[in-house]
């Protein structure tokens, strides 16, 4: 049975950074180059949700996972650590998806408003920008710690 939570476990991880890889470095580049700014702001809109609860579904499975494991030998450091990391995901993309992607979205909204009118005000733009950045760090913390697990995992 651990065999088989460890196996769930490694999948989890191969999802989590599969899917900021396939995401960051793949489609989003596509999609930028390819579709005009109102289409690729309609398929973001639509792909962000989704991405985050993969990633918040990934979370979960390895919380259990790492739990589980724990319950049935040792909730050892190694265990306590890789939970944590687990949690820090978990807590990100929850955040991302929860509450900073429906702000970002009506900033974006009203940008789009001012831009159509020909007024743009500039501490809308730069709120927007930092909701942005902000999008950024913590889809590269989640990498970072996915690939932290990645290491971790023949600690399990």
């Amino acid at each position: 049975m651990g065999s088989l939570i460890a196996y769930v476990h490694m999948l989890a991880v191969a999802v989590l950074v599969g899917k900021v890889v396939l995401l960051s470095f793949v489609v989003a580049p596509i999609l930028a180059k390819t579709l005009e700014r109102e289409s690729f702001s309609t398929v973001v809109r639509q792909l962000f949700p989704a991405y985050y609860a993969l990633g918040m579904g990934a979370a979960i499975v390895g919380v259990v996972c790492v739990t589980g494991l724990g319950m049935m030998h040792d909730l050892n450091l190694a265990r306590h650590l890789i939970a944590a990391m687990w949690l820090i995901i978990l807590a990100a993309e929850t955040y991302c998806r929860a509450l900073l992607t429906p702000q970002s979205n009506a900033m974006r909204d009203r940008l789009k408003e001012q831009e159509s009118r020909g007024t743009v005000e500039p501490a809308l733009q730069i709120s927007w920008n930092r909701l942005h950045q902000r999008s950024v760090y913590l889809n590269s913390v989640v990498l970072f710690v996915g690939l932290c697990l990645l290491w971790l995992v023949h600690k399990l």
